[in-house]
């Protein structure tokens, strides 16, 4: 019995000490843990490729939900439609089953959230080898947006003769050169004197009159016509086309019905409506249309911008404003857009002692008077050139204290120093220009620090020589909007 067994011992001991074959047999032992490797590699990129699928089809699932086009505060999401779109998207991804999806909408005055949280499992491919037949994968999505702000614009815009000025230097210059050979406005078209109209900067829109001083009609003649004749663009012309602009971008903006409302308003020692409050965008772009330069008087009293009268009439047609969470209860801003120059009647020349010219069917539609005042005039008697008085108290005090917004768009008095009367009273408010750089900086510009005074803070602007009238209230748009955002 014992040589069998001897030369088993025998055999197992050269066994161990022959080397030939080894790589071989080495190779065996490692293939097994090698394909294993490889295998956990795979089914791990499928694993990763599966989870940010699936975590993007969430994302997507509570973003699409909550998007314009969705208009969830209109048609609130339900749980079942998070639920299918997010099904939907991932049934597509390989070797992926989702065993569960939740959904849960939470609607509120302010915002509204959708969070979407699935479980599921990714099939392996190599997993099995090592007993593993599948993965449990997770994830969790949360999209929030807040309750599109209801907000009521009323558009309070300067049509005094100053804004006949050409909306750039070259246009200015052009029209000083077109009106080199213009004659001088004389009777009957002028109660006493006359008026020259020669190498004028300004657009002077005028009416003629018989000699009792009655309009007869519009003198095709005056330097205004001669700026439309040959296409200078004047500031009250970018004001309207801004204007009109400004209507599109509050209905592209638009997620609820009636969000935005706005009304335009234009100004000089009177005060007309244009475009009464309304959320029909299309309606109030049409009637902007009517947006013109204020004519000269027959007496050539000049006097024209009343900010105390504009500001006092639009006061008063603005209610006391709400949250901006609903159409019932609407946020209020005014956007002032001016020159900033005030040259109002006073004393005994303001209120009735400021006559519209007759016949009165010639006066803008909508007109409302120059409102009395006891101020006292610089230039003469009846007559006061100053800036916007933000002082307590005033005016624009008392409709920021309503908690309504005013937003102001400085228009910078371009300089017209072959002027003399611009030389004498509105040179020294604007002796410093404003800060070229920066839309809400008027740097050591008096009529701009006056305006920003007035302005609620954070709403001051003003136009710049890269930024023009448009451009400058599509971004005040924009900041009211987001200023309504974050408040609510």
């Amino acid at each position: 019995m014992r040589q069998p067994f001897s030369w088993l011992l025998r055999s197992v001991r050269r066994f161990y000490r022959n080397r030939a074959g080894n790589i071989a047999m080495m190779t065996a032992f490692a293939i097994v843990p090698l394909v294993s490797a490889v295998g956990v590699t795979i089914d791990y990129s499928r694993f990763v490729n599966a989870r940010t699928k699936a975590d993007g089809a969430a994302d997507a699932a509570t973003l699409q939900a909550l998007s314009k086009n969705a208009q969830p505060f209109v048609n609130t999401p339900t749980q079942s439609q998070v639920a299918q779109f997010f099904n939907t998207m991932t049934s597509t991804i390989p070797g992926l089953t989702i065993t569960s999806t939740n959904v849960s909408v939470t609607p509120s005055v302010t915002n509204m959230a959708v969070t979407l949280t699935y479980s599921g499992t990714v099939q392996t491919a190599f997993g099995g080898i090592l007993g593993v037949n599948s993965v449990a994968i997770g994830g969790t999505s949360t999209a929030q947006v807040n309750a599109p702000p209801y907000v009521n614009f009323y558009l309070l815009l300067d049509n005094s003769p100053s804004m006949g000025l050409g909306a750039t230097d070259a246009d200015i210059n052009n029209l000083i050169t077109l009106t080199a050979n213009q004659t001088s406005t004389v009777s009957p078209n002028v109660k006493s004197g006359s008026i020259p109209r020669a190498n004028c900067a300004f657009a002077c829109h005028q009416h003629t009159f018989d000699s009792s001083g009655n309009i007869t009609g519009d003198d095709l003649n005056d330097n205004y016509h001669i700026a439309k004749k040959n296409g200078v663009t004047l500031r009250i012309d970018v004001l309207r086309t801004a204007t009109q602009q400004l209507t599109q971008t509050a209905t592209a903006n638009t997620i609820q019905p009636n969000q935005f409302s706005m009304g335009v308003y234009t100004f000089s020692d009177t005060f007309q409506t244009v475009a009464p409050l309304s959320s029909n965008m299309p309606t109030v772009a049409s009637n902007a249309a009517a947006i013109d330069l204020a004519y000269a008087y027959w007496d050539a009293r000049d006097a024209q911008t009343s900010f105390d009268t504009a500001l006092t009439y639009m006061n008063g047609i603005m209610p006391n404003p709400g949250s901006g969470t609903s159409a019932a209860f609407p946020q209020e801003f005014v956007f002032l857009v001016t020159d900033g120059v005030e040259d109002e009647p006073v004393s005994g020349a303001s209120g009735s002692g400021d006559p519209a010219d007759k016949p009165t069917h010639y006066l803008p539609l909508n007109n409302q008077p120059n409102l009395a005042n006891s101020q006292t005039g610089n230039v003469n008697s009846k007559r006061l050139i100053d800036m916007i008085k933000s002082s307590p108290g005033g005016v624009c005090d008392t409709i920021k204290s309503r908690g309504i917004k005013i937003a102001v768009l400085y228009t910078p008095y371009l300089p017209v120093t072959s002027n003399a009367f611009y030389n004498k009273w509105i040179g020294p408010y604007n002796s410093s220009p404003v800060n070229p750089n920066n839309i809400s900086d008027p740097a050591n510009n008096e009529i701009g620090k006056a305006l920003r005074a007035c302005a609620s803070p954070g709403f001051y602007f003003q136009v710049t020589p890269t930024q023009g009238i448009s451009q400058a209230m599509q971004q005040m748009f924009v900041a009211a909007i987001q200023w309504v955002q974050l408040t609510n």
